[in-house]
C-alpha cells in the first residue's frame, strides 16, 4: 500500500483510539433470519451472483504452459494454458450426454476423451472426434464444442465466470483503489503455502460475516487472537461492492515514537478485504491469506484457502514460523465456524425473525445490501 495511504489510515485510527470508539455507520440495521435459511434465496445467490460474477479459482502459477487444471466449484471447470501461455476456461462437461469430461485434477494438455462414450476434445475446447459419428449427422458440430467461460488473470490469480458471458475486465471490476492496493502488495510472483479445503455445516454468508466485524474478537477469540487486537476498533470502507477493513492491534501507539516515514500499517493491524462476491483477503505483516467462500448447499459452506509468501521458506525454522502463524489463523477460523454453527442452530429455532448489526458493524450491512441489490430483493432494514 502506498505510504501516504498508510499514514492517512493510521492517523484516522489514532483519532478513533483517542475518541474511544470504532468507525461507525449512522444507525444500526437488521437482517431477517430468512436470509440464511430460505432455500430459494440460496439458489438465487448461487445462480444469479456466484455463477455470474468473477470468482477466484486458482493461482496463475498452478497452470504452467501446456498444462490443464480442473476445479469442481459451483460448476465443473476446466482451465487450459497453451504453449504460448494463453489461458482458456471451459465447463468441464461433454456436450453429448453431460458427463464430466476430465477427472484428473491437473496434468499436461492432451486430447480429452469422455469416459462415457469417448467423444474427444482438443485443449482449445474444439470437438475432435465422435465414435460412430454417422449417428449424429445433421447436427452443427460448432454447437458440440466445449462451453467456454471467460477467464482473466490479475494479481497472480485466475478469475473466472462460472457460466458463459462477455470477457472479464478485472481492473474495471475491482476499481482504482483496490487495484492500487493490490498492485502495491506485488503478489504476482508470490508462492502458495499451506492450501486448505474446508467444509462446514453453516450457510456461506455466516462464514463471510465473521470476517467483516471485529466486535466478536474479544469474547469468541480469547484463546487465539484477542490478545493481539484493540477491542472492537476498526476502520471500515467500501469501494463499489468491495470492502476494506482495518483491525487495529494493541501495539498501535508505538508509532507515536516514530517518524511518519517509518510508519507501517501492516505492523500495527490487519487489513481485511472482501472482494465481491466471495473472496476474503487477510493482509498480515509478512504474508497474505486468501479465502474464497462457496455455498456447499443451503446450510453448508466450503472455504478454499491459501497463504501467499514472497518466496519459499528458506529453512526449517522459516517454515515452522509460517506453519505456526497458520495454526493460529485456522484455529481462529474454527472458533468462527463454531459460533456460526451456534447462530445457525439459534435462528432455526425461531427465537427471532431478525438479526441486528450495530453501528460499528457497517461492513455486514454493506455485504448484505450488495446481495439485495444484485438480486433486487430488499432484506436489510436500516433504522431511522
Amino acid at each position: 500500500m502506498q505510504h501516504a495511504t498508510q499514514v492517512e489510515l493510521l492517523k484516522r485510527t489514532l483519532a478513533l483510539v483517542e475518541k474511544g470508539q470504532s468507525d461507525c455507520a449512522p444507525a444500526p440495521s437488521a437482517l431477517p433470519v430468512s436470509a440464511y435459511l430460505d432455500e430459494t434465496r440460496y439458489r438465487r445467490e448461487r445462480d444469479e451472483i456466484l455463477r455470474r460474477e468473477p470468482v477466484l479459482v486458482a493461482r496463475s502459477s498452478e497452470i504452467a504452459a501446456g498444462h490443464f487444471l480442473t476445479r469442481d466449484l459451483l460448476a465443473p471447470l476446466l482451465l487450459t494454458r497453451d504453449e504460448q501461455g494463453c489461458l482458456r476456461g471451459f465447463l468441464n462437461v461433454c456436450k453429448h450426454r453431460g458427463t464430466q469430461l476430465v477427472g484428473d485434477a491437473s496434468g499436461k494438455n492432451r486430447v480429452f476423451v469422455c469416459p462415457y462414450h469417448a467423444w474427444a476434445y482438443n485443449p482449445d475446447g474444439q470437438l475432435r472426434g465422435i465414435p460412430h459419428g454417422y449417428g449424429f449427422e445433421g447436427i452443427d458440430r460448432a454447437c458440440l464444442n466445449l462451453t467456454e467461460v471467460p477467464v482473466a488473470e490479475r494479481f497472480g490469480a485466475v478469475w473466472a465466470r462460472l457460466s458463459p458471458g462477455p470477457a472479464l475486465d478485472m481492473d474495471a471490476f475491482f476499481g482504482p483503489q483496490i487495484v492500487a492496493d493490490f498492485e502495491s502488495f506485488a503478489i504476482d510472483d508470490h508462492v502458495i503455502f499451506d492450501p486448505q479445503d474446508i467444509r462446514r455445516p453453516v450457510n456461506w454468508k455466516l462464514t463471510i460475516d465473521t470476517f467483516l466485524e471485529n466486535y466478536h474478537v474479544q469474547k469468541a477469540h480469547q484463546a487465539t487472537i484477542d490478545a493481539m487486537f484493540w477491542p472492537n476498533l476498526g476502520l471500515f470502507e467500501r469501494f463499489g461492492r468491495h470492502i476494506r477493513n482495518y483491525y487495529v492491534k494493541r501495539n498501535l501507539k508505538e508509532i507515536l515514537d516514530q517518524p511518519e516515514r517509518d510508519w507501517d500499517l501492516r505492523r500495527h493491524g490487519n487489513l481485511v478485504y472482501f472482494l465481491w462476491p466471495n473472496t476474503l483477503v487477510l493482509v498480515e505483516p509478512d504474508h497474505i491469506d486468501f479465502s474464497s467462500v462457496f455455498p456447499d448447499g443451503p446450510l453448508a459452506t466450503r472455504v478454499l484457502g491459501h497463504t501467499l509468501l514472497s518466496e519459499e521458506p528458506a529453512s526449517d525454522k522459516a517454515r515452522r514460523y509460517f506453519e505456526k502463524n497458520n495454526t493460529i489463523l485456522y484455529a481462529a477460523l474454527e472458533e468462527d465456524f463454531e459460533m456460526a454453527k451456534r447462530v445457525q442452530n439459534g435462528i432455526q429455532a425461531g427465537a427471532s425473525d431478525r438479526l441486528w448489526h450495530g453501528r460499528f458493524e457497517p461492513a455486514l450491512k454493506w455485504f448484505h445490501d450488495n446481495l439485495d441489490v444484485a438480486l433486487d430483493d430488499r432484506q436489510v432494514i436500516t433504522l431511522p
